[in-house]
């Protein structure tokens, strides 16, 4: 593991060079992203509003960080483009408050920058309180009472904070984008959303919308790093058939 942490390590570093020097890498095509473009255009057409938001665990400090920055540069791309085309956009704080003033201000901001800061609506930032229980509860009255058009959680997500929410605005006919990276919960998105995210999904969507090629670099060589890793296993299974050796003593060597 070490070995492939250095691998990783030097990937990146060359990816980030290459884009300092005006050679940037495409990241993959990320159909959750186009898919956000979709979602805008329901929004718009049907009159019902988008949520989004960087999860109902989205802290700004501990391992969640990571995850609540890919969050938020999807929450801005996202909000851009609802202001652009005119769709009501709802931003459902996480159970964490301290990211109410940065949702708020990204929401404030995108709207001056595209010369429509009438589409602002500070009551459309919404914190339910600090328990999961009351963030489901909260938000899928919210969707209940609103309708839904689109629903996009990509971030540091809990099984009860999000998951819920997301099932009843499948219900009420909205489009679901979104995951987390967290191991345990990859499941409940396979099932909830139309467009998941799996794992680095969650940062290589945060990537993409970020716009920034030095932010892609890092994902376009953790990918590579990925395609290493499956070729090792593809390999080493083959070995292990053909040669009735166990694949760990072929690692031990």
């Amino acid at each position: 593991s070490r070995g492939l942490g250095d691998v990783y390590k030097r990937q990146t570093l060359y990816y980030t060079w290459r884009v300092v020097k005006g050679y940037p890498q495409p990241l993959r095509e990320l159909p959750q992203v186009a898919a956000i473009s979709e979602g805008v255009d329901r929004a718009v057409e049907l009159g019902k509003p988008i949520y989004v938001s960087p999860g109902d665990m989205a802290y700004l400090e501990g391992m969640y960080a990571p995850m609540t920055m890919a969050g938020m540069n999807v929450v801005r791309y996202t909000v851009r483009m609802a202001v652009q085309r005119g769709a009501r956009v709802i931003l459902p704080v996480p159970c964490n408050a301290g990211t109410m003033p940065l949702l708020d201000g990204i929401f404030r901001e995108v709207c001056v920058a595209e010369g429509k800061p009438e589409a602002y609506k500070r009551d459309d930032v919404v914190w339910f309180g600090p328990d999961q229980s009351h963030h489901s509860m909260g938000l899928t009255s919210l969707i209940a009472r609103e309708g839904c058009a689109c629903a996009i959680f990509n971030g540091a997500t809990r099984g009860g904070g999000t998951n819920s929410p997301c099932g009843w605005a499948r219900e009420y006919g909205g489009l679901v984008i979104g995951g987390t990276a967290r191991l345990l919960h990859q499941g409940s998105w396979a099932m909830l959303s139309d467009y998941p995210c799996f794992m680095d999904d969650v940062y290589a969507m945060g990537a993409e919308c970020s716009g920034d090629n030095i932010v892609k670099s890092a994902q376009v060589g953790g990918d590579l790093a990925k395609l290493v890793v499956l070729a090792m296993v593809i390999v080493f299974s083959i070995l292990a058939v053909v040669l009735g050796t166990p694949v760990a003593d072929f690692l031990k060597l």
